[in-house]
């Protein structure tokens, strides 16, 4: 009889990025994972005298890393990709509003969410951070694949595709929370569009409802200079000073994109302890800026990455993120050695964790979190030779070099053959809903 623990799976002979506190690299190295957790990491020499996996999967040639943490999306908008380019985000907004009136219904969302998590898991990303209608219908996608997500009930000033009056928000948010509690891959939030969108009275309502709830406070800022704009003319304050001013910058407050910041506000939200989610792509494509990330690192904010919705991106691909985050912090600075690589793959794994609060749980390899974990495949001519691990996985690295991924310790892509989904019918499904969608918005 063999004295080694089984486990259920044992991932060995690949190199190890722990991304944990000392930046571990592991060569040659081994995880041992039961259930949902990871209960070992090391040289695969060890791990195997210590663990006998009931599967095993070879990973020579291959680097483990923490799954990427995708901080801010909205998932279903894939069902409108390239349907809105090239416009400013005010105008892009009234057409996607229009648009979703139209057809964000929840079998469409249903649908483009699928799409999305296809999209990401093909790329490594294992958690998304939602913001859409149909929350529930959302929530059950994310069972179904196996995906993680944070995701929670929004607030805004409107009736949505969802058919929820702005009155009846509160009841609506409190019965989605409620079946959310305690859920292994649907993590709740409470989601409020932004503070143009959603009065004061409505904002402050939200936030009351996540502390409550124990949740995470989500909501667009100072994403245009636009929004700062009107914003200030209406309340006489920037978007970041009236959410304080609600007392909603807190450490439990996520805030997307936050392009346009002044000294002050970096140093509020880093007085609050406020996240922030950077979405660099998005606010290139709808011409908003740059958002002052090394700024914002200095002064002790915690900024994950994001890639904002496939309709503003067009993609869902956190490894074009991590580039495009370290290169334009490197242009807009004049200053090579801003954001660097390990720095940038930081914020895609356990910075955007920490922007969650959920870094006790995923955004790194070690033992007793849970087995979010992406294979990628360094047998390619474009990652060799290698000289610097993180140099490769920001700057080389292409989302197709992804192999396998698991997600809470199930595999749910091996050697790229998706294991939760049909994705030969999620295709045709998509090509006949997109096919409706362009013949009824025609000009």
């Amino acid at each position: 009889m063999s004295d080694r623990q089984p486990v259920d799976l044992l991932i060995r002979g690949g190199t190890i990025v722990t991304v944990d506190d000392a930046d571990r690299i592991i060569p040659d190295g081994a995880v041992a994972i039961k259930g949902m957790e990871i209960v070992g990491v090391g040289a695969s020499q060890q791990i195997q005298v210590l663990y006998e996996g009931k599967d095993e999967i070879d990973a020579t040639g291959k680097v483990i890393i923490p799954g990427l943490v995708n901080t801010h999306t909205h998932l279903a908008m894939t069902i409108f990709r390239g349907i809105a380019d090239d416009m400013r985000l005010e105008p892009w907004l009234d057409k996607i509003w229009k648009l979703e009136g139209e057809f964000a219904s929840e079998e469409n969302c249903r649908l483009g969410t699928q799409l999305a998590f296809i999209e990401m898991i093909r790329g490594g990303t294992t958690l998304a951070t939602d913001m859409y209608w149909h929350i529930d219908d959302t929530n059950n996608v994310a069972r179904e694949m196996n995906f993680r997500l944070v995701n929670g009930p929004i607030f805004i000033d409107f009736v949505g595709p969802d058919g929820v009056a702005p009155e009846d928000r509160e009841a609506v948010a409190r019965k989605i929370l409620a079946n959310i509690q305690d859920d292994q891959l649907v993590h709740p939030c409470v989601l409020a569009h932004s503070t143009y969108s959603v009065p004061e009275e409505l904002l402050k309502k939200a936030g009351e409802i996540a502390e409550e709830f124990g949740a995470l406070f989500i909501t667009h800022a100072s994403e245009s200079m636009a929004e700062v704009q009107t914003v200030t003319e209406d309340s006489g304050k920037t978007p970041i000073e009236f959410l304080d001013a609600l007392g909603l910058l807190t450490p439990h407050t996520l805030l997307a994109h936050c392009v346009h910041l002044n000294d002050a506000e970096i140093a509020l939200l880093a007085k609050r302890d406020t996240k922030v989610a950077h979405c660099p792509e998005s606010n290139l494509k709808l011409g908003n800026g740059v958002a002052r990330v090394t700024d914002l690192r200095a002064a002790g904010v915690t900024v994950g990455i994001g890639t904002d919705g496939a309709a503003s991106n067009n993609d869902l691909d956190m490894w074009g993120e991590m580039r495009s985050a370290s290169l334009l912090q490197k242009g807009m600075q004049h200053d090579p050695t801003a954001l660097p690589a390990p720095q940038a793959f930081r914020m895609a794994t356990i910075e955007g964790a920490r922007a969650l609060g959920l870094e006790a749980l995923i955004g790194s390899i070690e033992v007793g979190k849970r087995a979010d974990l992406a294979l990628v495949d360094f047998e390619k001519t474009h990652l060799n030779p290698v000289y610097d691990l993180y140099s490769h996985l920001v700057y080389a690295v292409d989302r197709s070099d992804v192999d396998t991924v698991l997600i809470n310790g199930k595999v749910v892509m091996r050697e790229r053959e998706l294991l939760t989904i049909d994705e030969t019918a999620v295709l045709t499904e998509a090509k006949a809903v997109g096919a409706k969608i362009k013949a009824e918005n025609q000009g």
